[in-house]
């Protein structure tokens, strides 16, 4: 699925500093593409996207467009710091690249910028890869107090990769999520159930126990269903919570009065979301990770609570469930 991934916020500033850059410094591409091995005398830029679809095989980072003399070039850009590449990503660049020149570009470039340290060797796949490190120096301002401020920007980067090293993605944890995914899907389907879950992401990182946001049509902006496949070391249970983000004093109110002792919230918990601006009421389920992959019978355990969730929430709306069925 063609879907934007999340970034870290560091990922987001060096994507918006070369965008910014390319457009803005007439002398950045040259520098940029010397500095990558790849020199293109006398190229003038004249686009550049955050962003870009990869043709329906996910996005891209950066794609720069412009001419040098009558010759058209783009340049498709991937930054990495903390995240490790994705299953077949600088494949997917060179095939994207493939189909541009066949689409009429002359020349494409692929390039990766990452820390020095950023492992693996992708240069056998990337046409060039640019350390972030070397980028500081190919920025100029003439105003002393701008260059500080874009260089302090790589240097935030940097200082991410140094503090958390660089993330790997986890195939187990990705076939977990698969299946779930999959699972969840059709048995709410075939429950008559409304629920809408997330795609699946390209990577997966250990720790990413969350199936979130779980929507349906008849919650209200704001109040979704997360499933958390496990919580903590200490207590083996996942948890599937009622979330209302941003809850005003009646909805915090029906929160509370909730009958956790009784029924099908026997046991529930209450607990308060965003620092106290909303609200969560929980049931446990068990866990499943990465060790023991996915198990159907928790699965339907976890759509059975976010089921008796959602009739909760709706009956105290005064509204009718509309997967209540006959």
């Amino acid at each position: 699925m063609d879907e934007i991934p999340r970034k870290s916020a560091q990922e987001v500033e060096i994507d918006r500093l070369l965008e910014e850059e390319f457009l803005c410094d007439q002398g950045f591409a040259g520098r940029f593409l010397e500095a990558c091995g790849l020199p293109e005398p006398g190229f003038a830029v004249e686009t550049a996207l955050h962003e870009p679809s990869l043709g329906g095989a996910g996005f891209g980072d950066l794609l720069v467009t412009g001419r040098t003399q009558d010759t058209r070039v783009a340049l498709l850009i991937e930054d990495k710091i903390t995240a490790a590449a994705p299953p077949r990503q600088a494949a997917r660049y060179a095939e994207h690249a493939a189909r541009m020149r066949a689409e009429g570009w002359d020349r494409v470039h692929t390039i990766l910028v990452a820390p020095a340290a950023w492992p693996g060797d992708p240069s056998a796949t990337y046409d060039a890869r640019l350390d972030l490190e070397r980028l500081a120096g190919l920025l100029r301002a003439a105003d002393p107090r701008r260059l500080t401020h874009r260089r302090a920007v790589i240097a935030r980067a940097l200082g991410k990769t140094t503090q958390t090293g660089v993330k790997v993605h986890d195939p187990r944890l990705h076939a977990l999520r698969a299946a779930y995914l999959e699972f969840a899907a059709s048995h709410c389907a075939q429950l008559g159930l409304a629920f809408t879950f997330p795609a699946l992401r390209p990577e997966c990182y250990d720790g990413d126990s969350w199936i979130y946001p779980i929507t349906h049509p008849a919650l209200p902006d704001g109040v979704v269903l997360r499933h958390r496949l496990w919580t903590t070391q200490r207590l083996p249970a996942g948890q599937v919570d009622l979330i209302a983000r941003q809850a005003d004093p009646a909805t915090r109110a029906r929160f509370v009065a909730a009958d956790r002792n009784a029924g099908d919230l026997a046991g529930a918990e209450l607990a308060p979301f965003s620092k106290g601006r909303g609200g969560q009421l929980s049931l446990r389920v068990p866990e499943m990770r990465q060790a023991t992959g996915f198990d159907p019978e928790i699965g339907r355990r976890a759509c059975a609570a976010m089921r008796v969730l959602l009739a909760w929430y709706i009956k105290g709306a005064g509204a009718a469930d509309p997967d209540a069925g006959p």
